[in-house]
């Protein structure tokens, strides 16, 4: 017996310790300049949710034509089906976490860690998405649009008129409270109304006046995720994804559960029931401004921003009806539209661009084309992408315009091979712009050729001089 015992334990040690390696096919670090290095090669992150895993011809094509990430679900088919195309693979830890029992959120979780980590095409877990403005979101119209409305579909079945008409009173009274931002005092009036109409709320466990309870208790499971994550598999980066809202200090706090950070951001076309965002500009420059916002969370983070891939007049359900897509005047991003939002990531710093939406544009779709020629146009730029950035000062100036002048040209210098690459944006979208890149960098003489364009300037005075259409990209690369 004691034998068998000792064969049990040994058995049990080696177990133990073939468990706790994981050979790992892909290891992903983050250089200084905050871009991911995957096996020792610096690259730009091109990706692309929810592809359709069950055809190869699709998945064969977004490989072909640059995109290297996609979400897949987290098991074993999913994964190996990314492999046999050359994909890398991310997934949500969502279903991981959702329970409100932390053993039961931990053990799930290795589960899900034993099925990825060890993987040859897995490389990036990803936070629930939008968690910090979900718990906005789902308490804000709980207490705001969904219990008043159950309470006066309740009254208006009432007999007693009187009772009726003082509570219909104290509902209004605290809709009111409500549209001033004043929820402990509405919330009081709504649970006093539970209480004369003999019923208990169904939205008891909502709660606007007590969203930082939430926002502490959400804040707990993703930190106990990141420090489990951290533990088990620290080949892989962790990544969250915000919503285009919440205030600095919050997202801050939200982005300490994370390796990489970024936000999704929609602005096409500029409408006046379309609510992608909540800052004062509406135009497509406000993804270059939330680029802007999602670095300044944590200067040392990774930028990765989600983009829009997708028509809003195709979304259903409740994302339709609360973006006021049920209106008219809805369209697709075109190619130049695509080009800019890119761009205008790449040049404010994101290191790495993901498309959402795609699951719903029709594959024969001129948007599903022109998202597969952008992902081209990044695949031949991938070596420039991902080097690292000029160290030399870049100053730019423009030439008055008639606009008021706050966005304008944008630049960034990335060096390969030892010389100068300039990536331009032009935020204003009213008019062009007569621009002029001055740096160091820069050597007087040497002739620069635009990507798309294929005009060639010549460099003066460590200046670069041209103009650029509004909303334009330029790519001006250095000749022979």
């Amino acid at each position: 017996m004691k034998k068998n015992m000792s064969v049990i334990f040994a058995f049990v040690l080696v177990t133990a310790s073939f468990l706790s390696v994981v050979s790992y096919g892909l290891e992903a670090t983050i250089a200084k300049d905050r871009m991911l290095v995957i096996n020792g090669q610096r690259t730009f992150i091109l990706g692309l949710y929810s592809p359709k895993t069950d055809n190869p011809d699709e998945l064969q094509t977004l490989a072909d034509a640059g995109f290297n990430l996609i979400s897949i679900s987290p098991n074993e088919e999913q994964l190996n089906i990314a492999k046999r195309h050359n994909l890398m693979a991310w997934t949500n830890i969502y279903s991981a976490i959702a329970s409100p029992n932390a053993e039961t959120r931990k053990q799930e979780l290795l589960k899900m860690i034993e099925i990825c980590a060890g993987h040859p095409s897995f490389l990036i877990w990803e936070q629930p998405d939008e968690a910090l403005w979900n718990i906005f979101l789902r308490n804000n119209e709980a207490k705001r649009y969904k219990e008043p409305q159950v309470i006066r579909e309740k009254l208006a079945q009432f007999a007693d008129e009187k009772l009726k008409e003082e509570l219909t009173a104290e509902l209004q009274k605290a809709v009111k409270l409500y549209s001033k931002g004043l929820w402990a005092e509405g919330e009081e009036i709504v649970s006093q109304i539970w209480q004369k109409m003999g019923e208990s709320s169904p939205f008891a466990n909502y709660s606007m006046a007590n969203i930082e309870k939430f926002k502490a208790e959400e804040w707990e499971k993703l930190h106990q995720a990141y420090q489990i994550i951290k533990e088990k598999d620290p080949k892989h980066p962790v990544w969250a994804n915000h919503a285009p809202r919440n205030s600095m200090e919050s997202l801050r706090k939200f982005s300490e559960c994370a390796d990489i950070i970024g936000c999704d951001i929609y602005p096409v076309p500029m409408h006046p029931k379309l609510r992608h965002s909540d800052l004062m500009d509406q135009t497509m420059a406000s993804v270059g401004a939330y680029t802007r916002r999602m670095q300044a969370i944590d200067p040392q983070k990774p930028v990765w921003m989600v983009i829009q891939g997708f028509d809003w007049g195709m979304l259903q359900g409740d994302v339709y009806e609360r973006s006021g897509s049920e209106q008219k005047g809805f369209r697709p991003p075109t190619l130049n539209e695509i080009r800019f939002m890119g761009f205008d990531c790449i040049v404010n710093g994101a290191r790495g661009i993901l498309f959402w939406g795609t699951h719903y544009v029709p594959r024969d779709m001129q948007l599903w084309t022109d998202l597969i020629t952008f992902a081209k146009e990044i695949k031949s730029l991938q070596s420039v992408l991902s080097a690292e950035d000029t160290t030399q000062p870049v100053n730019i100036t423009q030439d008055e315009i008639f606009g008021s002048g706050d966005r304008g040209v944008l630049a960034l210098v990335k060096v390969y091979q030892q010389k100068p690459w300039i990536f331009l944006v032009n935020e204003w979208h009213e008019c062009g712009i007569r621009y002029h890149v001055n740096s160091p960098c820069l050597s007087t003489g040497q002739k620069y050729r635009e990507y798309y364009t294929q005009t060639e300037v010549e460099v003066k005075d460590n200046t670069l001089t041209y103009g650029i259409e509004p909303h334009g990209v330029q790519v001006w690369q250095p000749m022979e």
